[in-house]
């Protein structure tokens, strides 16, 4: 019995982590392949000094990146995704943050990097 309840305790704690480890923390960058554009890249310091905690977006919206018996990697992001408010589109729609649509073009170089 006792052995049961620490596997499950571990399961429980595990999960509840796994979100973190896909996180960016302040001071680290992620970069993803941009397409012509140049490749993007996350900045997890201009995120954090926003305040914004790594489980703001793990949580809410980045989700899919869990299955519930298996990791199963991040989404593939496009931009037609993000400009329709899905992934990084839903703070970056104008109101919360800078629009990342793809009309507002003059926006583009705030992610995209050639």
């Amino acid at each position: 019995m006792k052995t049961k309840l620490v596997i499950l305790l571990v399961v429980i704690i595990s999960l509840a982590l796994m979100g973190t480890a896909f996180a960016v923390p302040k001071g680290k960058t992620l970069e993803f392949p941009g397409g012509k554009e140049g490749k993007v890249i996350f900045d997890g310091t201009k995120h954090a000094e926003k305040e914004l905690k790594c489980k703001d977006c793990h949580e809410k919206i980045f989700m899919s990146i869990v299955d519930a018996k298996k990791v199963v990697g991040p989404p593939e992001l496009k931009m037609d995704d993000i400009s329709a408010g899905k992934y990084c589109g839903t703070c970056h729609n104008g109101d919360k943050a800078f629009s990342a649509a793809k009309d507002k073009k003059e926006n583009c170089v705030k992610c995209h990097k050639k």
